[in-house]
């Protein structure tokens, strides 16, 4: 395995050559709409394209870190010519045509092809070991379809989903631009976490997730509605974040509940039900009595705003 260049500040130029060729296969934690807008469907006749995105789309996650239209436009241009698909915890960059193989650091996007200080190896041939690892990125993807983008793009318009530079935030005293998680994965680790307050509470929302009394299903549309509502209702999280699930005031629950009649039924557990039909009239559900999901509903509106503060302490 030979290098034959090294791009040290890769332009627009190298971009234009790897989309170049008839076949490509890309991956690339992000992208921009005006690097996918290059693409150039009637000369690249197969593209498979491996990128952040959700693996689950029963539900609207919380936080994405792609805008999903540009990619949603290319599908609609390349029909069956492209196929994408969703590692979440992608962090390489490996770009592969027929002709050439390049590995480094640049990110599917103008910005990582503008000139500035990346590293980019390339080779003058299709390399068998980096096809070999692009083979194994695929075997731990998951094929997203159209559809599956349609819902995504329809939770962003809705405002339930947010993409990545959303949950970007700027500390008081650095002013440097951090990303915090703000996952569902990082609310189970965060739940874990000995200093953080709630003890009892969070035990009983690890107990859930763990499947005691069958809750397992009941905690993700719950940890994702309530984002999603705090999101659009900001001046609740100082409220909330004094509170116990006991003393939650009556005019958050009325607002929570007319977020859950109009958007509940977005929200589907892993069972593939819809978390309205666990939750009470109350909290906007369709359970004339105590729903099922209530307790957990109610604990992780008292929880977040403590897991927020812990993932963003300087946010302002």
């Amino acid at each position: 395995m030979k290098v034959s260049k090294v791009h040290s500040y890769p332009n627009i130029g190298v971009l234009k050559k790897i989309i170049s060729g008839k076949r490509l296969k890309a991956v690339s934690p992000f992208y921009s709409a005006a690097s996918l807008d290059k693409i150039n469907p009637k000369k690249i006749k197969n593209m498979t394209f491996i990128t952040r995105l959700p693996i689950q789309y029963q539900m609207p996650p919380a936080y994405i870190d792609n805008d999903p239209q540009p990619l949603m436009d290319l599908m609609e241009k390349m029909g069956r010519q492209l196929k994408v698909f969703a590692l979440p915890s992608l962090h390489a960059k490996i770009y592969i045509n027929e002709n050439t193989t390049w590995i480094g650091s640049p990110n599917f996007t103008i910005n990582g092809f503008s000139g500035k200080q990346e590293l980019l190896l390339e080779f003058d041939s299709a390399e068998n070991y980096w096809l070999n690892v692009f083979r194994e990125y695929r075997g731990d993807s998951v094929r997203v379809t159209p559809d599956e983008l349609k819902k995504l793009l329809r939770w962003t318009t809705l405002g339930l989903t947010v993409t990545r530079g959303s949950h970007y935030v700027v500390g008081k005293s650095s002013k440097e631009i951090k990303q915090t998680p703000l996952t569902f994965e990082d609310f189970i680790v965060w739940l874990s976490e000995p200093d953080q307050p709630h003890p009892d509470l969070r035990k009983h929302i690890r107990g859930q997730i763990r499947g005691k009394n069958n809750m397992s299903g009941h905690v993700p549309p719950a940890f994702n509605g309530t984002m999603a509502f705090l999101r659009l209702n900001k001046e609740y999280i100082p409220i909330l974040d004094i509170a116990n699930d006991g003393s939650i005031p009556g005019n958050v629950l009325d607002d929570l509940a007319s977020f859950i009649k109009k958007f509940g039924d977005q929200y589907r557990g892993v069972r593939d039900g819809y978390w309205r039909n666990y939750l009470s009239n109350r909290l906007g559900g369709k359970q004339a009595g105590g729903g099922a999901g209530d307790v957990v509903v109610k604990r992780c509106l008292t929880l977040i705003p403590a897991f927020l503060k812990a993932r963003q302490p300087d946010i302002e």
